[in-house]
């Protein structure tokens, strides 16, 4: 099957001409573009939106909606009979009778030309006035810009070299220098995107700073120079998978641009989440879960804790039901929460009376709130530890000989408990005893200015060794004193006994940027189930459905606080610092 395209056009003259073509094809488009059998070059035409279809039942012609009008009429698609006018975009369709042999006639004719802003009288005059090239013309704007962006800004350093000489006369004279010094600067100015940020301030009209090479984007070994305490986020050598490598490749001012206002360290949770959302991706060692929002898509949080194997070995333990079974706190401590935070008290042999129970017999009652014990530290982030001298002492007494001395034995090792008992009853027993001592095996008293002989020297000793190893034995397993809260066991040491070292988890979740004081308007029960608890391997941490009831993710629900990643997550932390931070702190523990 074959068209018959009659293409109507208006030459210089004003004379019509016409141009018969014959299109075979049971398909052809129509439009501007240049593989289309019908071509319209006008660029109000799409590039191939209209096509005609021919068959047995006629020829019939679809375009895209909006496009096109038959008869008057917008329409998508339409059989096409003789008499029809086909509109699209400036030009005019007719379809006619076909001869013999011919399936469709059609004349195409541009009814609305596209009128040049040059075709007038002056664009005219202009083309004829015109003598330059289009070549020279590129040359001249080309090192035009040259000029006024790369020589103009530089001119003043150009002009305000050093010579090579003290004798040499200055490059230019003081008032072109002056010239030329404000003309740099405007020009640096106009390239200038904006301030530096507030950390740069100081050094922000020196751009070689961090500008060290021409045309080279900031690197960071700039970066560097400067912050050289900034640990990485991850170590290089531990990333992996197609994420890692881009990370790994990434510079430090891809994420904090400057000269794009007072902030320069973004915020921008999507940059965590596309590592995190699947962090294995990104790095196969790592051990934290995968996370996008706080609000709707957070792992249960790790807690640090000591193992059971030794002091120096530290471990990550989920929440959840997953990790529930971890959750046991090696303190070597015997502590009990419940009773201490008793509504009705505990026995204080200092404290007030109780309207509900009165005085007891071994003293009165005190109700103990956790801020008695557990107090802000400097800054108010973390708690302060807990210390017998100042917390507990005042119930638990340490005294060793109450009917003798108000003297208590030290808070510390056993080999100062034992050092100190020694010492005390050596004194004793070389006649400075108390004038109400009551001891059976006491030297008898030395007459002022006598002098001990050496057997009698050493029969002292012998007692005093004997009393305070009665005195060891009655602290350390007859009367409980030490027991009460410590573990305790029978040793090869001076003291014959050897308490277990104590080891507190002060710093439970190292990596996060909780703040106490921040939290300082709510009741410590709010977070922390404390009052349930009546042994010292209960781990009372909140749990990250708790947090959430008070914090939402990144979108902003009324009622809750924003909090993104960085609210609770430093980047730049680095895996040994907190590590080492985390080892030091732990150790700082209840004394």
């Amino acid at each position: 099957m074959e068209i018959l395209v009659t293409f109507v056009s208006v030459n210089a003259r004003g004379q019509t001409q016409r141009d018969q073509r014959r299109i075979a094809g049971p398909q052809l488009n129509v439009g501007r573009g240049t593989q289309c059998q019908i071509h319209l070059p006008d660029p109000r035409v799409g590039l191939s939106s209209t096509q005609i279809n021919l068959s047995e039942q006629g020829a019939a012609i679809r375009s895209d909606p909006g496009t096109m009008q038959v008869n008057g009429r917008p329409v998508v698609g339409a059989m096409l009979l003789e008499g029809d006018r086909i509109e699209l975009g400036p030009y005019l369709l007719d379809v006619s009778a076909p001869p013999e042999g011919v399936a469709l006639a059609l004349s195409v004719t541009l009814i609305s030309p596209l009128v040049s802003k040059g075709s007038g009288v002056l664009g005219r005059a202009l083309r004829r006035s015109s003598r330059i090239s289009k070549r020279r013309l590129s040359y001249i704007a080309f090192f035009g810009v040259l000029m006024l962006c790369l020589f103009a800004p530089i001119l003043s350093d150009i002009l305000e070299a050093d010579s090579f000489h003290p004798s040499d006369p200055p490059a230019a004279p003081d008032m072109a220098r002056q010239v030329a010094r404000m003309v740099s600067a405007k020009f640096t100015s106009a390239w200038n995107p904006g301030p530096v940020s507030r950390s740069h301030q100081v050094f922000g009209d020196d751009c070689q700073a961090c500008h060290q090479l021409p045309f080279v984007q900031v690197r960071d070994k700039e970066c560097i120079t400067c912050h050289q305490s900034v640990a990485e986020h991850v170590k290089r050598s531990e990333l992996s998978g197609e994420r890692g490598v881009a990370f790994a490749e990434s510079r430090c001012a891809e994420c904090h641009r400057d000269h794009k206002g007072i902030q320069m360290a973004p915020r921008a949770q999507e940059q965590c989440a596309n590592c995190h959302n699947a962090i294995k991706g990104a790095s196969a060692k790592a051990q934290s879960g995968n996370v996008t929002d706080f609000g709707s898509d957070h792992p249960p949080f790790r807690l640090s804790m000591f193992d059971v194997k030794g002091e120096d070995v530290i471990k990550r333990v989920r929440q959840g039901k997953a990790g529930t079974a971890g959750l046991v706190e090696h303190s070597n401590l015997k502590f009990n929460h419940k009773l201490h935070l008793n509504p009705a008290g505990v026995r204080d042999p200092r404290g007030t009376v109780s309207k509900r129970m009165g005085s007891q017999a071994s003293g009165r009652r005190t109700v103990l709130k956790c801020a008695d014990c557990h107090q802000p530290a400097e800054g108010g982030r973390l708690m302060a530890p807990v210390m017998m001298e100042n917390h507990c002492q005042r119930c638990h007494s340490l005294a060793f000989e109450p009917k003798e001395t108000n003297r208590q034995v030290p808070h510390g090792s056993e080999t100062e408990v034992a050092t100190m008992l020694n010492e005390f009853f050596a004194r004793m027993t070389l006649g400075n005893a108390p004038p109400q001592a009551d001891n059976q095996l006491e030297q008898g008293r030395v007459r002022p200015g006598s002098v001990l002989s050496y057997d009698d020297r050493q029969r002292t000793l012998q007692i005093a060794d004997l009393k305070t190893k009665a005195v060891l034995k009655e602290l350390f397993e007859t009367r409980k004193v030490c027991t009460t809260c410590h573990e305790v066991s029978r040793a090869q040491t001076v003291a014959g006994w050897q308490v277990a070292p104590v080891r507190v988890a002060r710093v439970w979740m190292p990596q996060a940027l909780f703040s106490h004081a921040k939290h300082s308007s709510q009741q410590c029960e709010t977070c922390h189930d404390a009052g349930f608890s009546s042994t010292a391997a209960h781990v009372a941490m909140p749990d990250v459905g708790k947090c959430r009831e008070c914090h939402t993710g990144a979108r902003a629900i009324q009622g809750k606080v924003t909090s993104d990643c960085a609210t609770c997550h430093k980047f730049h932390s680095g895996r040994d610092y907190w590590h080492a931070a985390m080892q030091t702190q732990m150790r700082r523990g209840v004394k």
